[in-house]
């Protein structure tokens, strides 16, 4: 029987070893909560407008702690269908458009931090794009942001864990 549009499971090591190489070399601001990231999958994409959610970012809400008895912050959901028509630059970009969403601040007087979820600087839609290529110019102070990522040399990842048999 195929898994329902609800089941979830926990990522398997390679993917959450991706999304700690993806912090520590483009994400430095999530240094401080690395270790409080779930990634999780979900059976079958979501749809809003008729198009696939490859993903989406939730913070982690003290429910999870509690019944985790680990503190996290936030929630990495991936839709397993749609993973798994992904090459492997896909998958990395997917992950690395989650982690850009999670901010972290650490207050310096107080040394208390701050979490929350940042909206994507740039949506467009692709019949704009195909008519007239990306034509936003970049806000001011992102001229200087990592170069774009690397992966030809990437190790390949092994799908998605399976959901846990019931």
């Amino acid at each position: 029987m195929p898994p329902s549009s609800n089941d979830m499971w926990l990522a398997d090591g390679e993917v959450v070893a991706e999304v700690q190489r993806l912090i520590a070399n483009f994400h430095p601001n999530l240094a401080l909560v690395d270790k409080e990231i779930a990634v999780v999958f979900k059976a079958k994409a979501g749809k809003r407008g008729g198009v696939p959610l490859l993903g989406k970012v939730s913070r982690a809400g003290k429910l999870i702690s509690v019944l985790t008895k680990q503190d996290y912050k936030y929630v990495l959901e991936i839709a397993a269908d749609e993973w798994k028509m992904l090459g492997l630059a896909q998958q990395t970009a997917l992950l690395d458009h989650l982690l850009c969403q999670c901010k972290v601040e650490e207050d310096e007087k107080s040394g208390e931090i701050k979490c929350s979820i940042a909206a994507p600087q740039v949506q467009m839609f692709w019949a704009e794009v195909k008519r007239h290529g990306v034509w936003m110019n970049m806000p001011e102070g992102l001229e200087n942001d990592p170069a774009p990522l690397k992966i030809e040399d990437a190790a390949a990842r092994a799908e998605p864990a399976e959901p846990p048999a019931k």
